[in-house]
């Protein structure tokens, strides 16, 4: 992506098992582990900052610095494996929508394995403006992806166990959701190439072994960009979502931001539709119980 998130072995036991670690990790496959984030191109850094830091509390990682010195991306921290992305360049496709980004274990083979499936991949993996290696393919409905690996020296490995306010809304991104041009070939596409599995009605796909999950919006209106940013989301976990609107409600800045809206699910669990300075959507959910695939979103 343009601009787009990670023990040290006893010395008495280091020399014997190395040989049999290196193997374990040379022979272990590469795979997509879950949702690293989303990233939104802003025309006003600060004023995005305001938003997902003073009023939705989140606190930022780090930030990518222009050649002159100031700030063109910052690193919005929702966990050690998961950011929201904000980049100071003009929006050019799919509305403010920057890309989405997907964490890998093993970058280089994960570009291998995508080439082997016939997905265009560049020549490289190379490291991204934060330091991580990372590389960049386009999805069947034109969104660009991000998928990275984490490495401890970049900017999100200094940042692990740290930038987490107790007090920020949410501590997980549930999923990411994209506006496809067609859900069949879209599922087909993710669940060949990423490993995806499709859930409940179809509209979300579970990734990996973990909580994340990725959504594949269809719309019948017109593809406008205002369709684009609500189409386009980011949905996060929150366990009591009418007290996390009371909380926002209550803050001074709530009057310089879209109002909140709230809706209860047909399963009774409550949802939130928030709206960034610029447009975009995001979702505040309740997590799914124990088989419960029934969450759906906008």
């Amino acid at each position: 992506m343009r601009f787009t998130p990670l023990a040290v072995l006893a010395l008495v036991t280091s020399l014997a098992a190395a040989p049999a670690i290196a193997a374990k990790h040379a022979a272990e496959p590469p795979r997509i582990t879950g949702v690293a984030g989303i990233a939104y191109d802003v025309a006003d850094l600060n004023k995005a900052r305001a938003y997902y830091e003073g009023f939705l509390g989140f606190q930022e990682a780090g930030a990518v610095k222009n050649p002159d010195g100031t700030d063109h991306a910052a690193y919005i921290k929702i966990n050690d494996h998961q950011y929201i992305v904000l980049i100071q360049e003009p929006a050019t496709n799919h509305g403010f929508l920057h890309g989405a980004i997907f964490q890998t274990n093993n970058a280089e083979g994960m570009r291998e394995l995508l080439k082997s499936k016939g997905v265009t991949v560049p020549d490289k993996v190379t490291k991204d403006p934060a330091g991580n290696l990372s590389f960049d393919v386009t999805d069947p409905s034109g969104f660009n992806l991000e998928i990275v690996q984490y490495l401890p020296k970049s900017l999100t490995g200094k940042s692990l166990g740290k930038d987490m306010p107790a007090d920020r809304i949410s501590t997980h991104i549930d999923h990411i959701g994209l506006l496809a041009n067609d859900r069949d070939e879209t599922t087909k596409w993710y669940a060949d190439n990423f490993g995806f599995v499709k859930e409940g009605d179809g509209s979300k796909m579970v990734i990996g072994s973990g909580p994340d999950r990725f959504e594949i919006g269809v719309d019948k209106k017109n593809r406008t960009i205002d369709r684009y940013h609500v189409k386009d989301h980011l949905c996060l976990s929150v366990p009591d979502v009418p007290k996390v609107t009371a909380e926002l409600n209550a803050k001074p800045q709530a009057k310089d931001f879209r109002a909140i809206e709230s809706h209860q699910l047909p399963n009774g669990k409550h949802v939130d539709e928030l709206y960034g300075p610029f447009g975009n959507r995001i979702e505040l959910m309740e997590p799914p119980k124990d088989s419960d695939t029934s969450n759906t979103g906008a």
